[in-house]
């Protein structure tokens, strides 16, 4: 198993669904665990106390990552706090199921507001400091089927936006190669914790190889492998963890 003993990470949307798990399973890698939330702080310090019971250090900061300012105050307490940040995962992205026509305009912005914008401006704001270091790991939550064009009938603003995170993906890793910064994509399918209802993925089920929906270690499993040391030459890539959905 990867030892990151030593490395800060920070998650954003760290406080519940897929960040918590991956929170979780960074703690237990011996990393040091920033998890940043909008609200829900109960939520969040839950998060942080189950990270420290694995000895790992941990602490909780809020931060609206739609918000460049907030972005750049978030890393400078991070700083102060640890002294660096070596790992960068950018989770956070909200989720809405409507036609094009019907969907709100304030919604439209947040959908490329939490998803390709706080994934920007957080790269943004990491990546000097991990330039400094000659090292470091951004890893960036897309959507299986984002990478091919194509109709979307009710979340078509949501993958407009992971699609735009999976070019983010490849243009930023060619830019920070050279300093030995890695940059990819993990991108899940149906998660049974994530945003679509419950009685919906049962319904979807059948449309999955593998039978099931995914699950938050089926995500942090392949974020692990991008962060150990045998994956220290893949950059620019997607990693589908969608049990064959969307194939």
């Amino acid at each position: 198993m990867t030892n990151l003993k030593g490395k800060t990470a920070l998650v954003t949307g760290g406080s519940r669904g897929l960040g918590k798990d991956v929170a979780l399973f960074l703690g237990r890698l011996g990393a040091n665990v920033v998890v940043n939330y909008l609200q829900d702080k109960d939520a969040a310090e839950k998060v942080i106390a189950r990270i420290k019971e694995t000895g790992a250090d941990a602490e909780a900061i809020q931060a609206d990552v739609r918000d460049w300012e907030q972005v750049e105050k978030l890393v400078r307490r991070i700083i102060t706090r640890f002294g660096s940040i070596d790992i960068l995962i950018n989770n956070v992205g909200g989720f809405i199921t409507s036609s094009l026509l019907k969907m709100d305009i304030k919604d439209w912005h947040n959908m490329l507001d939490s998803n390709l914008h706080s994934a920007f401006y957080c790269s943004k704001a990491v990546v000097p400091l991990m330039q400094k270091r000659k090292f470091g790991r951004i890893v960036n939550i897309a959507l299986a089927s984002a990478n091919r064009i194509h109709a979307y009938k009710t979340v078509a603003a949501y993958a407009i936006a992971k699609t735009g995170v999976l070019i983010l993906t490849k243009s930023l890793a060619v830019e920070v190669a050279p300093f030995g910064i890695t940059v990819n994509a993990v991108s899940p399918g149906l998660m049974d914790n994530g945003s679509v209802l419950q009685n919906q993925i049962d319904e979807m089920i059948p449309q999955i190889p593998l039978g099931r929906p995914g699950r938050g270690n089926d995500i942090a499993g392949a974020i692990g492998y991008l962060l150990s040391d045998e994956a220290a030459f893949v950059t620019g890539t997607e990693i589908l963890v969608s049990g064959g959905w969307g194939l």
